[in-house]
């Protein structure tokens, strides 16, 4: 991997995006957002909040998340993490999160 993320190229922008496999563990309820976390050593890390998905998949999202919820506050629904997906970002935060994770698709 390069030291640059991006660069210019005859005045367009290039952007490396990496992908990596999500779960979504919640979402947002004032404006769409949904929680992702990865799985490492066994275990789920918060990886941050998606909100690029074409309405085609969130539609599919809406029909399934329903049966999974698990509890809520006032800002979220918690699910339980069933629903995986493939994602894009361009990298991480200093945080350790996905900058500007994108919906790919989803993964069994």
């Amino acid at each position: 991997m390069s030291i640059y993320n991006s660069c210019c190229l005859n005045g367009f922008m290039v952007i490396n995006y990496q992908y990596t496999d999500a779960v979504i563990t919640g979402l947002r309820k004032d404006e769409f957002g949904l929680l992702l976390s990865i799985e490492e050593n066994g275990r789920k890390k918060p990886a941050g909040i998606m909100e690029l998905i074409t309405p085609a998949a969130r539609k599919q999202f809406y029909n399934l998340y329903y049966d999974l919820i698990v509890e809520g506050n006032k800002k979220f629904i918690y699910l339980d993490p069933k629903i995986k997906c493939r994602v894009k970002f361009r990298n991480h935060t200093k945080n350790g999160l996905l900058r500007i994770p994108s919906f790919v698709e989803y993964i069994s």
